[in-house]
């Protein structure tokens, strides 16, 4: 018999089924109130400016290989390291149109 040990999982391959499943549940708020679905995100979240999201102000991504000293810094606000940050299902619940 074969097994396999689990590994870790970080990054976007633990990210983004998480604000998947954020956004999913935010679409069935929406539907059960008889509104339609989010559809196309990005008018929807660049429009909040950063609300509903917990701002990521610390940290990089370096990157790997020859890129280990290239990347990108978290800032206060919009970062290409973090976009707005981390989705809050309960205050973007709040917001929706």
């Amino acid at each position: 018999m074969t097994y396999c040990k689990a590994a870790g999982v970080a990054g976007t391959s633990a990210a983004s089924p998480v604000v998947a499943s954020i956004f999913a549940r935010l679409n069935g708020v929406q539907l059960a109130a008889g509104k339609s679905a989010l559809g196309f995100l990005n008018p929807l979240i660049y429009s909040l400016n950063g609300k509903g999201f917990h701002d990521v102000t610390t940290g990089s991504n370096p990157g790997s290989g020859l890129l280990n000293k290239v990347g990108f810094t978290a800032i206060k606000g919009w970062d290409a390291a973090t976009g707005w940050g981390t989705p809050d299902f309960t205050a973007l619940k709040a917001l929706l149109p």
